[in-house]
């Protein structure tokens, strides 16, 4: 191994890569989206506001006061809480038109549809006489979330409040009973105990959604920059003065750090663009602001160098005996699968990381670095479980490494008739001291 050659080699994949618009394109694309994305977020929650206007149909005449009364206290108690994101301003009124249920719902139905108001409300007596107490809500539109979750409050508030002032009980009490328990979570550690809120765990699955989507990118160009040099013939003057096992790792580690330049500028932008947006649209929410530690980014660093060679092994060894990327294209499933296995595995990582499943998927080298990467995030596994799901991924690069070098110096300057997969298996088995391979006719 001459690695003066192969650092040539490195150097001439990383450059021409590099230097490229369509890298400079994707490289600042994806921030100036992930910018877009978060300022639509803290423009969409400051503009939550807006006034409702809805009707209640309520021949018992108990309830439409009291839900405007609380639905007014639930706006001051948002526009208090959150003064950057206020909340919606209700105005609540009763419908005077008879008692009859469908003469209404028709009559209201057309108040909607013109956009006189938002939406209205059937406080039905006999249904909420039942155990269900079901009311009917219609709206034009019935994904607002916010708005359906401040009525169902207010109304379950109401209701509880007149069951017990019926029962005797004071109004105090209700406001006592009403009160939530806040959950303050903290992990665990060798060295201690953290604070950890929801938007630290966001932050390692959104790692983990960033290592999966860049295997696959980057181990798809591995293949594509094979399948490209054979069919223009390149590598045939470049094998000339490099062995194919040089090449072969020259293209590994230049692309490899390609990718990791990506991640430098897109860590860049995100500690100095970005992070004041993310921490406005936070600060409006529940989960306060990530906390990610440096252990998390260097778990990151190393699980993607080392599942990065894994996967960019297999790309090679697929993509050397084949001229177009067509020929390539069902064998180039086996890593998307392999990779998509470890994302399929991630809701149960969550739920309990130090479970069998989780400890399993995270040595088998093919889900290794993304399982393990998000144990080591979201807890903290026995060192033990650490170094081995490296070392097992460490034996699987230096494995495939082996196979892929084996497959590439023979397929590299094969053409003509696709190959089979027991002929490529042969290659592996296939040495140099013996009789040279019979080249394939030219299609």
């Amino acid at each position: 191994m001459n690695w003066k050659k192969t650092f040539a080699i490195v150097r001439r994949e990383y450059v021409e890569r590099v230097r490229t618009k369509a890298f400079w394109f994707s490289t600042l694309i994806i921030p100036i989206f992930f910018l877009g994305y978060v300022g639509i977020q803290i423009s969409a929650s400051r503009k939550t506001g807006g006034e409702r206007h809805i009707v209640v149909v309520d021949p018992s005449g108990a309830l439409v006061q009291p839900l405007a009364q609380e639905l007014s206290a639930v706006e001051a108690e948002q526009n208090e809480k959150h003064s950057e994101t206020k909340g919606p301003h209700w105005i609540v009124t009763r419908y005077e038109g008879g008692a009859d249920l469908e003469t209404a719902k028709e009559s209201l139905r057309k108040q909607v549809l013109a956009k006189t108001i938002n939406g209205y409300l059937i406080l039905d007596p006999t249904k909420l006489a039942r155990d269900s107490q079901d009311v009917e809500y219609y709206s034009t539109t019935v994904s607002d979330f916010i708005v359906l979750n401040q009525l169902e409050r207010a109304l379950n508030r109401i209701r509880m409040r007149q069951k017990m002032e019926k029962q005797g009980l004071s109004p105090e009490l209700a406001n006592e009973l009403e009160k939530r328990i806040t959950f303050n979570t903290f992990k665990v550690t060798e060295s201690g105990t953290a604070e950890e809120k929801g938007a630290g765990i966001m932050a390692a699955v959104i790692f983990m959604i960033l290592m999966y989507t860049t295997l696959i990118i980057y181990g798809s160009q591995v293949m594509r920059g094979v399948i490209e040099e054979k069919s223009n013939r390149i590598v045939e003057i470049v094998i000339a003065s490099v062995r194919p096992t040089e090449l072969m790792l020259g293209k590994m580690i230049g692309i490899g750090l390609v990718g990791l330049t990506q991640y430098l500028v897109w860590s860049f932008v995100a500690m100095n663009l970005s992070l004041p947006g993310i921490a406005t649209l936070v600060a409006a929410g529940d989960m306060g602001m990530p906390r990610i530690p440096a252990s998390m980014l260097v778990y990151f660093i190393v699980f993607f160098i080392l599942g990065y060679f894994v996967y960019a092994g297999i790309y090679m060894a697929i993509a050397a005996p084949f001229n177009t990327d067509q020929e390539a294209q069902q064998l180039s499933m086996i890593p998307i699968v392999l990779i998509l296995a470890g994302m399929m595995i991630y809701p149960a990582v969550m739920n309990n990381p130090s479970s069998s499943t989780s400890v399993l998927f995270s040595l088998i080298p093919f889900t290794a670095s993304m399982v393990m990467f998000l144990r080591t995030a979201v807890s903290e596994p026995p060192a033990w479980q650490i170094a081995l799901s490296m070392a097992i991924l460490l034996a699987t690069t230096i494995g495939m490494a082996w196979f892929a070098g084996r497959v590439y110096r023979v397929g590299i300057l094969m053409y003509g008739k696709k190959p089979t997969i027991p002929e490529i298996l042969r290659w592996v088995r296939y040495s140099p001291g013996k009789a040279a391979q019979p080249a394939r006719p030219e299609a």
